[in-house]
């Protein structure tokens, strides 16, 4: 596990090189690239897609706050938070359903 904060925009182009903004759109079993998540909190991103824009880097992913939805998120909003984000970078892709068990979602 490592800190958000050690991630760079060009660290993330590499790791959604092969899955940019929509490339799941037509995909039954999505697959999570990273986790991003706060320990001890259930406050959770399991993205899916992503795509650089400008000087920021825009996720696509299924996120749990208050509630479970899919939306978007950017690398800039999730780095300006305080609260000792924590990540897991999958080289081989998991699949979402499995990642909503480990994370008790229905």
């Amino acid at each position: 596990m490592n800190s958000v904060k050690i991630l760079t925009i060009e660290m993330l182009e590499k790791m959604f090189k092969k899955y940019p903004l929509y490339s799941q759109d037509n995909n039954k079993d999505k697959k999570v690239i990273l986790e991003i998540f706060i320990p001890f909190q259930n406050m959770y991103w399991l993205l899916l897609e992503g795509s650089r824009e400008d000087d920021d880097f825009i996720f696509f992913g299924y996120c749990h706050i208050t509630d479970s939805e899919f939306g978007y998120v950017s690398f800039n909003e999730l780095h300006s938070l305080n609260y000792g984000l924590r990540f897991i970078y999958h080289k081989v892709p998991i699949s979402l359903d499995k990642l909503k068990r480990k994370y008790d979602i229905n």
